[in-house]
């Protein structure tokens, strides 16, 4: 007697208890899940950029070029984790700024930036001579963090010692709160001592500054005195001799002469307790404040942590006096609270439309089980992410909304093959097993091919698109599985519980009234007769659909790999020449507050003068601090009113300062520091700004570009002091003595530091204003000489006027001068740049100078190599896939023909939605290969099975294929396409690209798989049954019978039977 093997499906039926069991507890995770997973606006993105800082005090931008910059960088380009073609340097007048960039292979950035820290204070001082006054060089790690809150602290009328003291408590308050990661401040001013120093006064006594400096440095200063050892004890000594207060700094004798005439510092200097020359500041509305930002530790949830944070600081305002007032400008906890719930409404949306056209297209029952498959998988699938440490944010979202057609497709074919067996006389429990049997090894195929098409994303992408799009092609995988397991395991016994008649079982009035589904179905009966007999035209006219897709694509698409983000907060930059004072910076960032503060669209107006805001935002680099620079923090009622303020805002700024730029400014993922940018590389200053006055003539003149500039900014005004060798070193008068002297003297330099408590006051000795104001007073300036006496700086100095490079920067090591522009006038940068391009390439170079191009275009370049491998990989793949289930060649390329047939829809959506081609229109041309690719299996598998187990003919099997699997291919690619209208409807300019090449895509790739694949399989594939090899020991079980075989005769009988049934009837 032969054996009977239980199948896996048939025992998950007979053992209801358990599937339902199990599948009720992974959907209470799946519910626990979104309560409590850490939620995020976008992936976390790793900044793999860190700022290396010098300073060399005195030296012009071409001396600290060659002395430190150069020596810099060879240093750093000895690490191979650096990047070099990413290293950028700008150099400048006393200082150098290199923002270093790390390979992707460098999984510990804070570690690696440690250790570049200690090889900089230690190996790199050895094995280089550097200039004598270099400060640094530092390492700043923190500039790729991203703060969670800025929160500002202002009290009208009070001091900033008194801000700062409410700013500690808050701190002391926010620290206490467990995720809280980094607090930092900003916008404080220190308090200082302005030692101020009358020369007329100081000539008189005879003595000069380095004496007044030395004097206070000596008497304000504590040092070890050791202790006296008594006989029992130890008794230590402390010798105090600090200054306790200005007075006590007024008292303190410089100089007294043989004849016991005393000289104290308040009789040749006044002595002023003020805050620092500001150099920056923050103000919101009128009032000057002070801000804390805070940091959240990953993995946590940062809308529970925005929630702890408000709770913390209106306990903290309960403490304080009634007039401070706390503001929070940048709240990221409420952004991703947003974006999370408008996802969320778009992706309930979505599985509600595709249960809709499910239960709109099929009869209740059939849809309710094939619908109810959809929540189910989805809910797991939040469950199993949460486990394995996926966040939900948009990506993840995205992704779960691209899946829901395919999700809900697994249980639509079980369902439709369950009742094709009821129709055909097999018992519902018997018809239940094998609708889900026969389809596995298809359903399990077509289901590895979508995951095989995006799993490539996860490996082969580089930079901020690979960890940007990391966690979709796992979202898909986890869903597409649950749904998998679903449609095997749980459909078959739902449908044997609630679908107890095939369709053909209905009363005879009812069969009479046909649904849309019919309609469509006999539409499309008679297309397909009709293209079987014009197969060659049918063909063509599939060809030249590949055809019309790529002129589509090549002309009537503009290309932008990453859009701007959606927000409701957008900068507006106020950028004047070099050399511009912070007051003239004020005065225009005032004139622009007033032109926008009375717009109801704006709710908050923060300004940062002199400086930029910390990074709020993954790819919003700060800029350095400058006294020609504000940025105008904007928050808005909503991204809709950002995107129409920010259009409002170019053109009506454009020109609102003569000798300066206001740049609107809106985040978005690009990392580069314009759209387009046109790189001119040599040693020589004068040629590069030669060639680089034409490209910005051609720049200036082409449509759509604003805000033309260059990475070496504009030349500024310095004086040169050059010191008469020939005098200088008959008067005993050195360089240094020269240096010292000007330093000191005309900016002011920290000789000691008084103590309050904790708090530290830098006493700061230098000249009165009234000697420092012209060329006129700086020739008069004494210098000391070697000799004791004193001598006037023109008498040993020329001092001439001259102009100096704004910014020097390198690129790779390299002198690279950046002309760079903005693309806000309505025109991508992509089309701009290939404008463009020939006119410069065209332009004669001098001798040692080249050009390359940055921006978008370099993004694109590096970017879209990695993005046709990953397709490549992903066809490769899914090839793979096919020839494990059909191990044929022609069948596999019968299927994967449904690729380039996808291309026209999906180039069209864009087309028709005025969307450009970029990152996300790429994912959906994936999602799309996944699909098409399913809809092939399903049209090929079934084929084979007519040919090879029910005797069709090659062209029978193909056509009755083609019409029988129009229903379920039909059905889950309505409802995949339904599914993703909430994403074009949103408008979203990085997730409506994506939605509008699925939506069109699918419904014209559908059209056009079912009438091609079947001709292709009729003209191409020759089925034949596989070869059986005998084992005679081997164990024998029962043949499972996936289909009742029946002879034609039986059929044709049975046909008679049903028309005779119907007119008795």
């Amino acid at each position: 007697m032969k054996k009977v093997k239980i199948n896996f499906i048939e025992a998950a039926m007979k053992y209801r208890q358990v599937t339902i069991v199990m599948t009720v507890l992974l959907m209470l995770l799946g519910v626990y899940a979104l309560t409590t997973m850490a939620r995020s606006e976008d992936p976390q993105i790793t900044v793999r950029k860190g700022l290396v800082i010098a300073a060399f005090p005195g030296a012009d931008e071409l001396q600290v070029e060659q002395q430190l910059t150069d020596k810099l960088e060879q240093y750093l380009f000895g690490f191979e984790e650096i990047r070099k073609e990413k290293t950028i340097s700008e150099t400048k007048e006393g200082q150098v700024i290199i923002t270093a960039e790390l390979n992707e292979n460098v999984k510990d950035t804070d570690r690696f930036w440690a250790t570049l820290q200690h090889g900089l204070n230690t190996t790199f001082r050895q094995n280089y001579t550097l200039p004598g006054g270099m400060i640094g060089p530092i390492v700043n790690s923190d500039f790729g963090d991203v703060v969670a809150q800025m929160i500002t602290v202002s009290a009208p009328g009070r001091s900033y010692a008194e801000i700062e003291s409410y700013l500690d408590k808050l701190e002391d308050g926010l620290k206490t709160i467990h995720e809280t990661s980094k607090i930092k401040r900003y916008g404080g001013q220190k308090q200082q001592i302005y030692v101020t120093v009358q020369d007329e006064k100081m000539r008189q006594y005879g003595f000069d500054f380095s004496t007044i400096a030395q004097v206070i440095q000596m008497q304000n200063n504590t040092g070890y005195s050791g202790g006296i050892t008594l006989e029992n004890s130890e008794v230590s000594i402390f010798a105090k001799n600090q200054y306790k207060n200005e007075a006590d700094l007024g008292n303190q004798i410089i100089y007294s002469s043989p004849d016991g005439k005393v000289v104290r510092l308040k009789d040749v200097a006044t002595i002023e307790r003020r805050y620092e020359e500001t150099s920056s500041y923050i103000k919101v509305g009128d009032q000057k404040v002070m801000m804390l930002t805070v940091e959240m530790q990953p993995g946590n949830n940062i809308v529970q942590f925005g929630e702890k944070l408000t709770e913390k600081i209106n306990e903290i305002k309960q403490q304080l006096p009634q007039d401070v007032v706390i503001d929070t400008i940048v709240d990221q906890p409420t952004v991703v609270k947003g974006s999370i719930s408008h996802f969320m409404l778009e992706f309930v949306i979505a599985i509600l439309a595709v249960i809709i056209v499910v239960i709109f297209l099929l009869p209740f029952r059939v849809a309710i089980v094939s619908a109810v498959a959809c929540p189910i998988a989805i809910v797991i699938t939040f469950g199993v992410l949460n486990i394995i440490g996926i966040e939900i944010h948009q990506v993840t979202l995205a992704a779960l909304i691209i899946v829901l057609g395919m999700v809900v497709d697994n249980a639509i074919v079980v369902v439709d093959n369950y009742i094709e067996k009821l129709d055909e006389g097999v018992d519902r429990w018997t018809a239940g097993w094998q609708s889900a049997t026969q389809l596995m090894v298809p359903i399990f195929t077509a289901t590895m091919a979508i995951i095989f098409a995006f799993l490539p994303l996860a490996f082969f992408l580089n930079g901020i698109a690979k960890e940007f799009i990391q966690a979709l092609p796992i979202a898909v995988a986890v869903a597409l599985f649950a749904s998998l397991l679903v449609a095997l395991l749980l459909t078959p016994y739902m449908c044997y519980v609630f679908i107890k008649k095939g369709l053909k079982h209905k009363v005879s009035d009812q069969l009479e009234k046909k649904s849309l589904l019919d309609r469509l179905q006999h539409v499309f009966n008679n297309t397909l007769d009709f293209s079987f007999r014009w197969p060659k035209a049918t063909l063509l006219i599939g060809l030249l659909s590949v055809g019309l897709a790529m002129v589509v694509a090549i002309f009537g698409l503009e290309q932008e790999l990453f859009p701007t983000a959606e927000r409701n907060q957008f900068n507006i930059e106020v950028w004047l020449p070099n050399g511009g004072s912070l007051q003239q910076t004020e005065e225009v960032v005032t004139r622009v507050e007033n032109e926008i503060k009375e717009d109801e669209r704006v709710l908050g107006v923060a300004s940062f003068v002199g400086t930029s805001s910390p990074r709020f935002h993954s790819t919003y680099a700060p800029e350095t601090p400058r006294k020609n620079f504000a940025q105008i923090f904007i928050t808005t009622t909503g991204k809709e009113a950002t995107q129409e303020l920010a259009d409002e805002y170019i053109k009506k700024f454009e020109g609102f300062v003569p000798d300066g730029y206001i740049r609107v400014r809106q985040l978005s993922l690009k990392e580069t520091p314009a759209p387009v940018e046109v790189r001119i590389v040599g040693e020589d200053l004068n040629k590069q700004k030669q060639v680089a006055e034409q490209v910005k003539t051609i720049l200036e003149n082409t449509e759509g570009t604003n805000w033309v500039r260059t990475s070496y900014q504009d030349e500024y005004y310095g004086v040169k002091v050059n010191l008469k060798d020939d005098k200088a070193n008959r008067l005993g008068v050195t360089n240094a003595m020269v240096s010292q002297t000007l330093g000191a003297g005309l900016k002011g330099y920290p000789v000691s530091t008084l103590y309050e408590g904790d708090k530290a006051i830098d006493i700061l000795l230098r000249f009165d204003a009234n000697n420092r104001g012209n060329f006129t007073d700086l020739g008069a300036l004494n210098i000391s000489t070697m000799f004791g006496t004193k001598v006037p700086l023109r008498e040993v100095a020329d001092i001439t006027p001259e102009w100096h490079t704004g910014v020097i920067a390198h690129r790779n090591g390299l002198r690279t001068l950046t002309v760079l522009t903005e693309t806000q006038m309505g025109l991508k940068a992509a089309t701009i740049q290939s404008d463009i391009m020939p006119k410069i390439d065209a332009l004669e170079l001098p001798d040692g100078i080249t050009i390359n191009y940055g921006g978008e275009y370099e993004s694109t370049n590096e970017t879209a190599p990695a993005m046709m491998l990953s397709l490549s990989i992903s066809l490769i793949l899914i090839f793979l896939v096919l020839l494990f289930q059909f191990k044929d060649f022609t069948k596999v390329l019968v299927v994967l023909a449904t690729f380039p047939l996808s291309l026209l829809g999906a180039f069209l959506g864009l087309f028709l939605t005025g969307n450009p081609i970029g990152f996300t229109a790429f994912m959906g041309i994936i999602s799309l290969i996944g699909i098409v690719v399913r809809n092939g299996i399903i049209l090929v598998d079934y084929a084979d099975e007519l040919v090879l187990e029910h005797g069709y003919s090659v062209k029978a099997a193909a056509k009755a294929s083609g019409k029988r699997r129009m229903r379920p291919i039909f059905l889950t690619s309505i409802a995949a396409a339904v599914g993703v209208v909430p994403m074009i409807v949103g408008k979203s300019p990085l997730w409506a690209p994506l939605g509008s090449v699925l939506a069109v895509g699918l419904i014209v790739s559908m059209v056009l798989t079912l009438f091609i694949v079947p001709i292709l399989y009729y003209k191409f594939v020759k089925p034949h049954p596989d070869a059986v090899h005998p084992h005679p020991n081997a164990e024998e079980f029962e043949t499972i019978l996936y289909k009742p075989k029946k002879s034609r005769t039986q059929r044709k009988i049975e046909v008679l039977k049903h028309k005779f049934k119907k007119r008795i009837q």
